[in-house]
């Protein structure tokens, strides 16, 4: 009997042991107990409820970071609004379970950075609250997250952006997103989220998972379709957001007559896709206009990016062309980088700083580009080997640069007007330049500063004598 009595004793002080603590319900307001001093005395479960009001500097700290599983909501009837600061997020999301429901969040940088999964945001408005910070601006960055929703929410002058995980020493030679995330080597970090009801700019946020073929509505406000296969979208207008179109991990994108202005990220942005075509697309005043990261087999024809910081993009692509486009006013024209076997026709880059910038790319052919006016370098070749001919370069302040140890094909190209000189080169592998003509140059035509690697020179027109540097080793053939 006593052994029965002391079983019994004990499950019934195990039971005291497992009882669930109680949660919390805690109640912030601008007079009171800021959301800060709650998010940093939470716990676990807990439900902070704000008062109506706007909380903002000096009495919180932002980014106001979440580190415990908690719910934070608009206390019945009220209508919360955080006021974030320029350059900070308003939210730093850390845990995974958050939930943010009937918020207004205005933010001048980003509205929340979220590197917790299973965050659920419902009700809310997130908004820019100053147009003089739209540059790399987001509604909601998300870093490598899983199951996210976002349910009847509203979107002005922003969006949201899904991506890999933040940049760490792992990300080294992987292809990676603005300098924040990588693009994302997982298919889950796009596909597991429920995005419903929500609207950008007034216009449907459309996202699509999993699904074969896809046909984006025109009136969508922001276009999200993630491992896919064929997408189709035409004629959308997906201007003032954070990243006007999310196309990753599909086989096959093909987009046409869209437009993409003023958007903080990106314009269109598409990663890890098979094949795609971008027709007839247009940007103006986006940090980064079109962008194409880590696909392959991709034809940017006829498309057009204007005063953006960067205008059509190549990183990790391979197989590519960009044929029939123009760009201008923007800091770097076309760009690629680490990709192969791409090529550039026809395009024309006008007062641009670097007109055509690309960087260790593999076997590029560029055939039938203008460069025009550029303030730094009509095209730069930054090792990378290249078939260079039958291009227009002309008034930019230098024509054409080529360094690195690789080798270039330079021919048949002309060189007018040139500012500080046509052709500048440094340090190259053997290379042949032939045919090209040089005229009105202000100051130099060419200038070859150490190793050629032997060279062939032969029947380029001159106006200015050749200033050559160091070992600059021509075999010269007329």
């Amino acid at each position: 009997m006593k052994s029965i009595k002391k079983i019994s004793f004990f499950l019934l002080l195990m039971s005291f042991w497992v009882l669930p603590v109680s949660a919390e319900t805690i109640t912030v307001s601008p007079e009171g107990v800021s959301l800060t001093e709650a998010l940093a005395q939470c716990s676990d479960g807990d439900v902070i409820e704000l008062s109506d009001g706007i909380y903002c500097e000096p009495t919180e700290a932002f980014p106001l970071t979440v580190t415990k599983t908690v719910t934070l909501r608009a206390q019945a009837g009220a209508q919360p609004v955080i006021d974030a600061p320029e350059f900070l997020a308003a939210f730093r999301v850390e845990a995974d379970g958050v939930t943010l429901q009937g918020l207004d969040i205005r933010m001048r940088r980003t509205g929340i950075y979220a590197v917790g999964n299973d965050m659920t945001l419902e009700n809310c408005r997130i908004s820019l609250a100053d147009e003089a910070w739209r540059t790399s601006s987001c509604g909601i960055w998300c870093g490598g997250i899983y199951r996210m929703t976002v349910r009847d929410c509203e979107f002005v002058s922003c969006g949201i952006s899904l991506a890999g995980p933040p940049l760490s020493e792992r990300s080294k030679e992987l292809p990676v997103l603005t300098g924040l995330f990588e693009v994302g080597e997982e298919q889950e970090y796009f596909t597991t989220h429920v995005i419903e009801n929500c609207t950008v700019n007034g216009k449907p946020l459309f996202y699509a998972v999993l699904q074969d073929e896809v046909t984006v509505p025109e009136n969508a406000g922001e276009v999200i379709c993630c491992g896919c296969g064929k997408v189709n979208v035409k004629n959308a207008d997906v201007s003032d957001g954070s990243m006007g179109m999310v196309l990753v991990y599909n086989d096959e994108v093909i987009i046409e007559n869209c437009r993409a202005d003023r958007c903080g990220v990106f314009g269109i942005y598409v990663a890890k896709c098979e094949s795609g075509t971008l027709r007839a697309c247009t940007t103006e005043e986006t940090n980064h206009g079109l962008d194409i990261r880590a696909s392959r087999n991709f034809t940017l024809i006829d498309c057009m990016a204007q005063n953006c910081d960067q205008g059509l993009f190549f990183s990790h692509v391979d197989d590519s062309v960009m044929a029939d486009c123009k760009v201008s006013g923007t800091g770097q024209g076309y760009f690629m980088a680490g990709g192969s076997r791409n090529t550039l026709r026809a395009c024309t880059a006008t007062e641009c700083e670097n007109g055509f910038n690309l960087q260790k790319e593999m076997d590029v052919l560029m055939t039938g580009c203008t460069a025009e006016r550029c303030s730094v370098c009509g095209v730069r070749l930054d090792w990378t080997p290249t078939a260079f001919a039958g291009n227009y370069m002309k008034e930019n302040w230098v024509g054409v640069m080529c360094y690195g140890d690789v080798s270039f094909d330079v021919s048949d190209n002309t060189f007018e007007d040139s500012g500080v000189c046509g052709l500048y080169l440094r340090d190259i592998a053997f290379s042949r330049f032939s045919g090209n003509i040089f005229s009105g140059s202000q100051a130099d035509s060419v200038e070859a500063l150490g190793t050629m690697g032997g060279s062939v020179w032969t029947g380029n027109e001159l106006d200015i004598p050749m200033a050559a540097e160091g070992d600059a080793d021509f075999f010269f053939a007329g």
